[in-house]
């Protein structure tokens, strides 16, 4: 999976070749139900969708979140039922932003749904997980940790309050997210 990531980063910012790609696997908001009605090969885009990413940091940040997360996961649960839930969150992430951004001219495109639905799968095989971080407090540096449910817990109102807001100028599909998260949180319970 890794890899695939990695060759259409290349092919995204290394060629010439990001608008074909955007043009012909990511989802046009405000297109792609017509689209489906006329074409139901469209619906591939739901998953082509998945690798292509709208620049560096995007990218970085994805497979950042993905790194720390797959291989623990993909230890407990195997590789197979890890790249269904992975694909299928993304998958139920871009189906859900897509029927939200419907009358929108966005372009969905990314692995945010997939990872957010690993962060869903890791909520439920780790529930007691701590994670352990450093508070600068004045001079001092205090060692600390925090129950992963807490830090996921304010993830999700992140996003919930984000997709909620008035004229937001973010570029982001937040309900890829929250639609990713409870995919992957859901599908876990059948293969914990």
């Amino acid at each position: 999976m890794f890899a695939v990531l990695v060759l259409f980063l290349v092919m995204m910012e290394a060629t010439e070749l990001k608008q074909t790609l955007i043009n012909y696997y990511a989802i046009h908001t405000n297109e792609f139900w017509p689209d489906i009605q006329r074409q139901p090969l469209e619906l591939l885009r739901l998953f082509t969708a998945l690798f292509l990413h709208g620049n560096w940091l995007h990218w970085l940040i994805n497979v950042s979140a993905f790194v720390l997360l797959a291989f623990a996961i993909e230890r407990v649960i195997g590789a197979q039922k890890f790249l269904f839930i992975f694909l299928a969150s993304g998958i139920v992430g871009n189906i859900a932003a897509a029927l939200v951004m419907q009358n929108q001219d966005h372009i969905l495109l990314g692995a945010s749904g997939a990872v957010s639905g690993l962060i869903g799968l890791w909520l439920v095989l780790f529930p007691r997980k701590k994670i352990n971080f450093v508070i600068p407090i004045g001079l001092y540096l205090e060692k600390t940790s925090m129950p992963l449910s807490v830090i996921i817990f304010f993830w999700l109102c992140f996003q919930l309050l984000l997709h909620f807001q008035p004229n937001i100028h973010y570029n982001i599909a937040w309900m890829s997210h929250l639609s990713g998260f409870t995919a992957g949180f859901l599908l876990a319970w059948f293969v914990k």
